[in-house]
């Protein structure tokens, strides 16, 4: 690793070898899986979908932006640029799972409401499509997914230094 001076220098294979690439991304990969089984174990189907679906327990996005700035912060010091710079990337995503898409996924519903009236009661039926009401997250879900982010950085942070 190091500074990259020419063309020549780029791997992009270097950064799925470094802790913060492997926290991050086992964070939100993990969780969810986790909502995969949960899914499964509620309805015994196996629905895919659920891997790349928003919503759910626990919050991948809180997961993965949660263990990349606990492992910056544990590689190179929480008071270092780059655990900023992961700490305020979080706050945004965070934000965003809890009021924005929440807020989308509410106005979905009440759509999805308007039409089933709609059709109940018009002449005409008016076509159009389910909106998904399911994006965003509750606090207990982001929650979930910070305490999950902050142990995966722990656990692949701690392995890395056994390794060194």
């Amino acid at each position: 690793m190091g500074v990259i001076r020419d063309w020549r220098d780029l791997n992009a294979f270097e950064i799925i070898r470094h802790p913060w690439f492997i926290s991050a991304f086992l964070a939100g990969g993990l969780a969810q899986v986790i909502k995969l089984v949960q899914g499964w174990l509620r309805t015994r189907k196996l629905d895919k979908k659920t891997l790349s679906a928003p919503g759910g327990m626990p919050s991948a996005h809180a997961a993965l932006v949660t263990a990349l700035a606990v492992a910056v912060g544990l590689t190179d010091g929480f008071d270092s640029p780059e655990a900023m710079i992961a700490v305020g990337f979080g706050t945004i995503t965070l934000a965003d799972a809890l009021s924005i898409r929440r807020a989308a996924g509410e106005h979905a519903q009440l759509l999805n409401r308007i039409v089933e009236r709609l059709n109940l009661t018009g002449e005409e039926r008016f076509e159009a499509e389910r909106l998904r009401e399911r994006l965003g997250h509750t606090r207990i879900e982001v929650v979930a997914g910070v305490f999950f982010g902050i142990a995966v950085a722990l656990v692949v942070c701690g392995f890395w230094d056994f390794w060194k």
